[in-house]
């Protein structure tokens, strides 16, 4: 049953599929995936037509869960965010996920390789594990906050990502917030991968709407590990005398000997 439904799904998609798009998304992204040819708007529509006349939603609950991690396990872009969003409208809007018992699965997809490109693993933070954080608070982050440690660049990336949307509200969120995230950022910035680097700066940015002079600390503190863009990212939003002085800073740091690596623990 649940192989038949994801079938009928994915025919809906690949008979919507347009090769103008197609080639713009698997250009986009390097062609580091296969696209079937649909906007965002056009995956939505046709999944909630699909959910309505499959009862989707009358479903066991671990159905739901297996199709929609079915989904994200495909190889087509477009498969993987019909995935997403089945658990962002119908799950989690409904409160039928767990983070206790279902992050650890969705680590597995991380590992796995089933997310191992950007755009899978931010629409999978912004539209899963930003909203769960939201819903489950302070627990649920600390448990994604850990994913730091993470030999896999996707959930490490996602160990900082997940936070973008609601990092500029700062203790608002929940007290030591911004500690505990800026633990997690110390972490991922060692890190030379560009896409752990821009994650932490993407983060940062946001965070310093909240607390401006707590992330300058961090940055000057951490100044040897941002590669040119991390930095760049992480004082976007700064007024540009005081962007450049940070800049002038880290390349002061640089001619300096370097500093071996610490271990920096995701969480104090």
């Amino acid at each position: 049953m649940t192989q038949y439904l994801i079938t009928q799904l994915q025919e809906q998609l690949a008979q919507a599929g347009d090769s103008k798009t197609k080639e713009w998304w698997e250009a986009y992204l390097k062609h580091s995936l296969p696209f079937r040819g649909l906007k965002l708007p056009q995956v939505r529509a046709i999944l909630h037509s699909w959910a309505k006349t499959a009862n989707f939603s009358s479903q066991p609950v671990t159905q739901q869960f297996n199709i929609a991690i079915a989904l994200i396990q495909e190889s087509w872009g477009e498969d993987k965010l019909a995935g997403i969003l089945l658990l962002q409208e119908f799950l989690i809007k409904h409160r039928l996920i767990n983070w206790e018992s279902d992050l650890p699965k969705f680590a597995i997809l991380f590992d796995k390789a089933d997310i191992k490109e950007w755009n899978t693993c931010d629409w999978f933070c912004v539209k899963v594990l930003n909203p769960l954080i939201k819903q489950q608070g302070k627990p649920c982050a600390e448990a994604i906050m850990q994913w730091c440690e993470a030999e896999n660049l996707w959930r490490k990336r996602a160990s900082v990502v997940s936070f973008v949307n609601i990092a500029k509200h700062g203790e608002s969120n929940f007290p030591g917030f911004s500690q505990m995230l800026l633990h997690t950022c110390g972490a991922v910035v060692q890190s030379s991968e560009r896409f752990a680097q821009t994650g932490t700066g993407w983060v940062l940015r946001e965070l310093s709407l909240s607390n401006r002079d707590l992330v300058i600390d961090f940055i000057k503190t951490n100044s040897i590990y941002f590669s040119s863009e991390g930095l760049r990212y992480g004082i976007e939003k700064f007024p540009p005398d005081l962007q450049q002085q940070l800049k002038q800073y880290r390349q002061e740091k640089l001619k300096s000997k370097n500093k071996p690596k610490s271990n920096i623990p995701c969480l104090p």
